[in-house]
């Protein structure tokens, strides 16, 4: 069955992938439309975030913890892009390919081990008053 595919001109291929999306579109928004509750204006329809309604303005003070979270994310989830090649190219790589992998990963577990030490992903509440983590007032 991939034989047929792989004669294709690119351009074709282009043009088939673009009405593919085209049409997934259109078919979501003709279900949107199909669904939307009839008759009700939509100046009353509200901002909706995650399926919620708004309960603070759009321009309120965001914690820090969630930016952080999302910056650790991306470090971390960095790896598994990098990894996922390596894995690709395992067999080709040989033991040498396995070691770099190896070294990758201790170095990773090592920066983790490294924030987790110094408070860096603890992003919930903070004990009140003077006293430092771990200590009994």
């Amino acid at each position: 069955m991939t034989e047929a595919w792989f004669g294709l001109d690119p351009r074709a291929s282009l043009a088939i992938h673009v009405v593919a999306a085209m049409l997934t579109v259109a078919a979501v928004l003709g279900v949107a439309k199909i669904l939307r509750t009839p008759g009700v204006p939509k100046d009353r329809w509200g901002i909706y975030e995650s399926g919620a309604p708004a309960d603070a303005a759009a321009n309120a003070p965001v914690p820090t913890a969630y930016f952080q979270i999302a910056a650790f994310f991306v470090i971390f989830d960095f790896e598994a892009a990098v990894l996922y090649t390596w894995a690709l190219t395992a067999a080709q790589a040989g033991a040498g390919g396995l070691m770099a992998a190896g070294v990758f990963i201790i170095v990773l577990l090592v920066a983790l081990a490294y924030l987790w030490l110094d408070g860096a992903l603890d992003v919930g509440a903070r004990p009140a008053g003077g006293a430092k983590r771990g200590q009994q007032p």
